[in-house]
């Protein structure tokens, strides 16, 4: 409920509830802000109700990242409960963290500091281009599954289709160039911004020395071809960049991988602060195909991991039947000891004539049972 309270006139610290305002608090339907549980184990996890929030600092997560365990239970977390992370109080500057970790863990509301045009807010604007910027955007299924270990690639690669993406860089349209943009030239970077090991790889074009307003690549395609190994393209981004010979940014753009078509692109440029630059683009060339050198060597640990639960399963069930074999041949046996039994008994009955109704009355009172 929603409290409306005023500070006391007399000078003290004491403030006076005034009472409830009913309107505001019929508005409070949707979530519920809690404290983070301790411990963060998934038996404290689970008893959250379902409108249960959770704040995270940026240092709170740096310090799960650290820990296995930690990271798995903030997964789990994130796939049942809505968490939020913050920039940390130490960051006066106003610099931002990179977005991409928080994701990758589920995180649903990951808070930057706009007002700081750097390469998180870029990857930021990046990552919503999926819907023109509705602000949300549906988590991908792989997010959602128990096995999921955003530090382990491999234990996302089964069913997402990593892939190989190759970008021709070819020319550029009306860029805008420096100054003394007679005596410099300009390159092209192309940054992959993946999650996992091996996930964040740069690459460059060479430099046109002689650009104008639109800078030639295509003359040297083999320089200028470059090849990035996605292991899931859906929480993947590729940043172009466009500099000139002293490092100075001309324009910028982050895509989403997924999101990429095959064949010839335009790539329009934006400023630091994503803002569409006028008619200026990169042409570039995109193909892709299956990650087939990673997509075999997982489904040989694949096959691997099948053969030893075969033979598990077959070393168990012969286990199992060799016990009930041993059991029947020991029933068998003492079945067989009491027939023995039973028909000595018997005969030495008949060799001391003892009448047809005694012998009926013995096998009704279950000395027939046995013998089955």
């Amino acid at each position: 409920k929603a409290v409306v309270s005023t500070q006391s006139t007399g000078g003290g610290h004491d403030a006076a509830k005034k009472g409830l305002s009913k309107e505001l608090s019929d508005l409070v339907i949707y979530c519920q802000a809690v404290k983070v549980p301790k411990p963060f184990a998934p038996a404290k996890i689970y008893l959250m109700e379902p409108y249960h929030m959770c704040s995270f600092t940026e240092l709170t997560v740096d310090k799960f990242a650290k820990n296995q365990v930690d990271y798995m239970n903030l997964s789990r977390f994130c796939d049942q409960q809505l968490g939020r992370m913050y920039p940390s109080w130490k960051r006066m500057d106003s610099s931002n963290y990179s977005p991409m970790m928080p994701w990758a863990y589920g995180m649903q509301l990951v808070s930057l500091n706009f007002q700081t045009p750097d390469l998180s807010m870029q990857l930021n604007h990046g990552m919503f281009t999926r819907n023109q910027h509705k602000g949300y955007i549906l988590k991908p299924p792989f997010l959602r599954k128990e096995q999921y270990d955003p530090n382990n690639l491999k234990t996302y690669v089964t069913g997402t289709d990593p892939e190989v993406i190759t970008i021709k860089i070819l020319t550029g349209r009306l860029i805008s160039l420096p100054k003394n943009w007679n005596k410099t030239g300009c390159f092209v970077s192309v940054l992959l911004h993946g999650i996992g090991p091996g996930q964040t790889v740069q690459k460059k074009s060479t430099v046109d020395r002689k650009p104008g307003v639109s800078p030639k690549w295509y003359q040297d395609l083999t320089s200028n071809t470059m090849e990035f190994e996605v292991g899931f393209p859906k929480l993947a981004m590729l940043q172009f960049t466009l500099y000139s010979s002293s490092n100075e940014l001309l324009g910028q753009r982050c895509v989403p991988v997924d999101y990429i078509r095959e064949g010839y692109r335009s790539v329009i440029l934006h400023n630091v602060y994503g803002e569409e630059l006028e008619l200026a683009a990169l042409l570039v060339h995109v193909a892709k195909r299956p990650w087939e050198a990673y997509d075999s060597c997982d489904r040989q640990d694949q096959n691997n991991q099948r053969e030893s639960e075969l033979q598990k399963k077959a070393t168990d069930l012969a286990s199992v039947i060799h016990s009930n074999i041993k059991y029947r041949e020991a029933a068998v046996e003492h079945l067989a000891d009491q027939q023995n039994t039973l028909e000595k008994y018997l005969s030495e009955l008949f060799n001391l004539k003892y009448s047809d109704s005694f012998i009926d009355a013995l096998m009704n009172n279950g000395f027939y049972i046995s013998f089955l």
